[in-house]
């Protein structure tokens, strides 16, 4: 579903979102949601069903997905003195 934005303006995904994982698929290529939990559950339950770095990626790709963004910046923000 698109939405109209300002330009520049950079888009908002919800966490865990469908338009949130197609925004990861690009980076990711062939994963998916259903893939990654495949992986990792195949791989705890026999290490030698999946490459490790598919593993990795699987991993990465779930916690890209299902993790909310926090600030991580302990300075306060820039405040005009009037």
């Amino acid at each position: 579903m698109a939405t109209k934005q300002k330009a520049g303006s950079l888009p908002k995904y919800e966490v865990g979102s469908p338009e949130l994982e197609a925004f990861l698929q690009a980076g990711y290529g062939d994963m998916s949601r259903e893939k990654a939990e495949t992986i990792i559950k195949e791989r705890k339950a026999n290490p030698a069903s999946w490459p490790y770095e598919q593993y990795e990626r699987a991993q990465a790709f779930l916690a890209a997905l299902l993790t909310a963004p926090t600030a991580v910046d302990t300075e306060p923000g820039w405040k005009r003195k009037r």
